[in-house]
Formats: C-alpha cells, sequence, structure tokens
C-alpha cells in the first residue's frame, strides 16, 4: 500500500506520468530484447512493471476518492445554507484548509494558474480557487518575474525604480541656486530656482513565445519556470538596453539621449589611467559616492584591464568587478553610434516606474498546433539629473 497523504493532487498526478512514462520504457525493453533478456532481467522488468502498474491504479483510487469527498463536502455545504444553517465544524475546517492551500501565494495556486494557461485540465478544487481569486497572477509568479526582470538585471537592478499604476510626474530641478550665507536678522533675497518636471508614461515592451505542443509532456512547476525564464530574460534585456541607449520615442529616454559625450576624446590606442582618472573628475562630487561604470566587454576586457598600471585598482569577485572602487557594468549598448563609450555617474538620479508588471497569455495558432505565450510590461524612464552621468567617447 504505498502512502499518498502528503502529497497534492498535482504531485499525484505527476507521479502518474512519470509511471506512465516508464511503464513503456519497460514494455519498449522487453519488445526489443525479448530474445537476449536473461531470465533474471526478465523477472526484473515484470516485477517493477506490477508495482509500477499497482501504483498508477492506487494513485487513480485516492484522485477519484479526493474527488468525491470534495463533491460531498461542497453539497453538503450548499444544502446547510439553503436550509438557513452552517455546516457542521468538520466541514467547516475542511473548506477553511482548502482555501489556505490554494491561497495565492501557494504552489498549489501556482500550478492550478499555470495548468489553466497551458490549457490542462482542472480538478473541482482548482477550478473553484482560480474563480475564488479572479484567476489572479500567482504571487509566486509576481516574485519570481519581479526579481527576474529587476534584482538580475545588470542596470535596472542599480537605477531607482517605483511601481505607480498611472501616469507619474517627477520634479526636475532645471535652476537650483545655492544656499546663501548672511548675517543674522539680515533680509533673506528670494531664489530664483526654477522647477521643472519629467512625466512617464507607458511603453509596452512585449515578447511573443512560440512553443510545440510537446509542452503539454512537462511537469507543471517546469513550464511555469520556462515560461517565466524566456519571457522575462528578453523583455529585461529590452528594457536595459533602453535604460543606456533609448530613443524616449515608444521606449524609456536612455542615458545616451539626455547626456551630451565630452569633448576630449579618450585615447585613441588605448585606454589610459589617466583617461578613466579623467572621467572620474568630470563627474560632480555629489555624485561620486554611488557611482557606476558602463562600458563594454570589448573595452573593459580588451583595454581597461589590460592597462598595467590599474593592477592594484581593479577587483574581482566572480562576475562582479570593481573599478577604482565603483561597479562596473558590462553591456555590449555601450559602443554608441560606433565609437566605444564609457559613462560614469550615479545610477539612482535615472528613474524608471512599472506602471503593469508582465502578464502572461496564451494563444493557439490556427494553422497548426503550436502555443503562443505573450508577455507584456508597461514602463518608462528617463534621466532627472543630466549632471549625475558622464559619458566619454573615443574617437
Amino acid at each position: 500500500m504505498f502512502d499518498f497523504k502528503d502529497m497534492t493532487p498535482e504531485e499525484l498526478q505527476t507521479r502518474s506520468e512519470e509511471l506512465s512514462q516508464r511503464a513503456g520504457e519497460i514494455e519498449a525493453e522487453i519488445r526489443s530484447g525479448m530474445e537476449n533478456l536473461t531470465e533474471e532481467r526478465l523477472h526484473e522488468l515484470n516485477t517493477e512493471a506490477d508495482t509500477n502498474a499497482e501504483e498508477r491504479r492506487q494513485i487513480t483510487a485516492e484522485l477519484e476518492a479526493r474527488k468525491q469527498a470534495a463533491t460531498a463536502a461542497a453539497e453538503e455545504r450548499k444544502a446547510a445554507f439553503e436550509n438557513g444553517s452552517r455546516p457542521n465544524n468538520i466541514n467547516t475546517k475542511g473548506k477553511n484548509e482548502m482555501e489556505n492551500r490554494f491561497a495565492v501565494d501557494s504552489i498549489e495556486y501556482r500550478d492550478a494558474w499555470t495548468k489553466r494557461l497551458i490549457g490542462r485540465d482542472l480538478n473541482e478544487e482548482e477550478r473553484a480557487a482560480l474563480t475564488s481569486a479572479g484567476a489572479v497572477i500567482p504571487t509566486m509568479t509576481v516574485n519570481a518575474v519581479w526579481d527576474k526582470l529587476v534584482k538580475e538585471s545588470v542596470l535596472l537592478s542599480k537605477v531607482d525604480v517605483t511601481q505607480f499604476p498611472t501616469y507619474v510626474r517627477f520634479p526636475k530641478a532645471t535652476t537650483n541656486n545655492a544656499a546663501t550665507a548672511a548675517a543674522v536678522g539680515a533680509t533673506i533675497t528670494e531664489s530664483s530656482d526654477v522647477i521643472g518636471y519629467v512625466d512617464l508614461v507607458p511603453n509596452e515592451y512585449t515578447k511573443l513565445l512560440t512553443v510545440g505542443a510537446d509542452i503539454d509532456h512537462m511537469a507543471v512547476p517546469a513550464v511555469h519556470d520556462w515560461i517565466v525564464n524566456n519571457l522575462v530574460g528578453q523583455i529585461r534585456y529590452a528594457i536595459n538596453k533602453d535604460i543606456l541607449v533609448g530613443t524616449g520615442t515608444n521606449s524609456l529616454k536612455g542615458i545616451t539621449a539626455s547626456v551630451n559625450a565630452a569633448s576630449t576624446a579618450l585615447t585613441a590606442a588605448g585606454v589610459t589611467k589617466a583617461d578613466l582618472l579623467k572621467v572620474m573628475a568630470a563627474l560632480g562630487s555629489q555624485y561620486q559616492a554611488g557611482a557606476i561604470w558602463v562600458m563594454t566587454p570589448e573595452l573593459f576586457y580588451g583595454e581597461v584591464m589590460a592597462t598595467t598600471q590599474l593592477n592594484d585598482y581593479i577587483i574581482n569577485n566572480g562576475f562582479e568587478t570593481k573599478l577604482f572602487g565603483h561597479d562596473v557594468v558590462l553591456m555590449s549598448e555601450a559602443k554608441v553610434s560606433n565609437k566605444e563609450t564609457i559613462f560614469f555617474g550615479d545610477p539612482k538620479a535615472y528613474k524608471v516606474n512599472i506602471f503593469k508588471p508582465l502578464e502572461v497569455k496564451m494563444f493557439e495558432t490556427a494553422t497548426t498546433t503550436n502555443l503562443q505565450f505573450r508577455g507584456a510590461c508597461l514602463a518608462d524612464g528617463e534621466l532627472l539629473d543630466t549632471s549625475a552621468f558622464v559619458r566619454f567617447a573615443k574617437t
């Protein structure tokens, strides 16, 4: 007798699918090697096949028993309420346990949502949970998307990110006069500061992923992670790129479009220590503490790290690198107009608003058995303080 009491319906279904696949493998091995199989091996395969079949039979019986129990409990609750009374404590407890088990932050709810997304059959508990929650995106999915979209991003993880669902306006000082000192009691001269605004409006970042119908053979958790990883990875790349070089037309406005290239170019023959110090010196003192470097891998590994005088100023910790104590972000997009460019500045001066986190929807194609998954994210961003970055390009 197999013990299934600690297994969820999804785990039981997955186990049954694994056993079915193994049963096919056993049958194939027996058919293909009947003449060469030893008596001992044949006995092992037949014994495994019998055990396999018995476990599948018990899983089917367990799932059916649970379904009948859930149906009976639902009917009893319905009858009790129709008669003007409440269900007994045992049924109320069972209902609460079901609701807790299928809360939007549970594995069971995530798997039910994923099964509905890819068109698999749902049991009664799963359908009830999705209906009760309005089929909202599972908390686990939202967290996974946010981690992969923001926390794992080379540049997006360093800028200032907010999540406001509506159009947002951020103040931007266009004229900001310095404070003055005067004798106590002296007349205060009004400062002629001018405050401007940066309006962020939604731009849609989308990715359409087409997969074969054989996705139906994958375990539900694996399908969930595969879809999230593929959709988020491409959208994350597009947003990161636009933070640096976006035009601001149907996209984020990049740092490149906000900051003019310095008139003094980097050394054409190869970046020197003096060049890098010149870049750092061009940035205002108020931005130095949180500043980062942005450049291409080609420039960093081919020239910067090749500068022998910098051996004491480069720190490597796995894939994290610091140059003169400041983080280095490597992006191929830092080659602007075919010119290697070095960016240096405070990323917190760049504002990104995520109006709507990644949503995933499934579509069936009319002419094939393929499935299509569309990921869409609404975002906008701009550098609020153009003095917070400098950029130097090679001639």
